[in-house]
């Protein structure tokens, strides 16, 4: 992954926001991320090794949650167009299935967390 950006983030800095349209997908090289509703409720963490912010993937996607970093994290981001090409090198139809298990996770996200 030496061609995308590496980005860091202090305690308590803000990722993105929920409503925000996703521009990237970050990949967790070292720290935790948690996961904000609407009322301001962790309800999720993410750690070194995992994902987050996978609505990138999706045409026009919106973010469902905000992400704020829980001490010092660091993160490589992937921007939309080179998640679509990677996943389109392994197989065009990978897309499609990726996009539709995405949106159904988005739409359960909004069920419970509404």
């Amino acid at each position: 992954m030496s061609n995308f950006v590496t980005q860091s983030f202090a305690q308590g800095a803000l990722i993105f926001s929920a409503g925000e349209v996703a521009s990237h997908l970050y990949f967790i090289q070292s720290g935790t991320v948690e996961m904000v509703n609407a009322q301001g409720v962790v309800f999720a963490e993410v750690a070194q090794g995992q994902t987050f912010g996978e609505a990138a993937i999706l045409q026009g996607g919106i973010r469902g949650a905000t992400v704020r970093a829980k001490g010092a994290v660091t993160c490589t981001l992937m921007g939309t167009q080179e998640a679509c090409e990677l996943l389109q090198t392994y197989s065009p139809l990978l897309v499609t299935i990726v996009e539709a298990l995405l949106l159904q996770q988005s739409m359960q996200n909004t069920m419970r967390h509404g």
